[in-house]
């Protein structure tokens, strides 16, 4: 639970009712901190689930283990286990680092701005480190992007990669019709669609408070 949740300061200078001491970007920022961490959440159960799974099947041994490699042997006898464990670890330990660091930045106001004399060389202060922040993970970011990329094989990036695993889930769902795997597409269609529409709703909110 700790994780969903910011220091009581925080929250109250993030409220949105009353007198708001938050700036549309600070409050953006929160939202942004609570889907991305809900996101490294879910990506992590599955893949410690599908992990599990699959080293059981493993353990059952009812597969060819005659291949080159260790790498080939898993890629064409646990196909789906292999692609979706490898991509929900890559995605949730990206999820992870954009947690981190809009905690940061909410957590440590740098994101306040404040429009004073003393309070502007203070909001230019907070915001040279917010800076730093985010280059600092963006460089991170970037080089294990680059890193995996390069370790992927079968695919030139994680995009494909990410295209090629919904294929074989739509392939689960349709050609091998596995009722329940259909109702997950259909729930992570779903959802797609309402965070596209809290964003869109998000900034109708905020052209709002800009004409009043």
């Amino acid at each position: 639970a700790a994780i969903f949740t910011l220091k009581n300061e925080a929250v109250s200078n993030l409220s949105s009712s009353g007198d708001n001491k938050s700036s549309a970007l600070e409050r953006r920022m929160m939202k942004f901190y609570h889907l991305v961490s809900f996101l490294a959440f879910i990506l992590s159960l599955n893949t410690i689930m599908t992990a599990t799974s699959a080293h059981t099947s493993i353990l059952h041994g009812r597969f060819d283990q005659m291949a080159e490699t260790a790498y080939m042997l898993m890629k064409r006898e646990f196909e789906y286990e292999f692609v979706s464990v490898r991509w929900s670890f890559f995605m949730s330990i990206f999820c992870f680092l954009g947690m981190i660091t809009s905690r940061v930045l909410i957590e440590f106001g740098l994101l306040e701005q404040s429009v004073s004399g003393s309070g502007k060389e203070k909001s230019s202060g907070r915001r040279d480190v917010a800076m730093l922040v985010v280059f600092s993970v963006g460089a991170l970011a970037s080089n294990l992007m680059s890193y995996i990329n390069s370790t992927l094989y079968c695919w030139r990036n994680l995009t494909q990669m990410t295209v090629y695993l919904a294929q074989l889930l739509l392939k689960c769902a349709f050609v091998e019709q596995r009722p329940l795997q259909v109702v997950s597409m259909i729930c992570t269609l779903a959802s797609i669609v309402f965070v596209g529409k809290l964003v869109v709703n998000d900034l109708k909110g905020d052209d709002d408070e800009k004409k009043q």
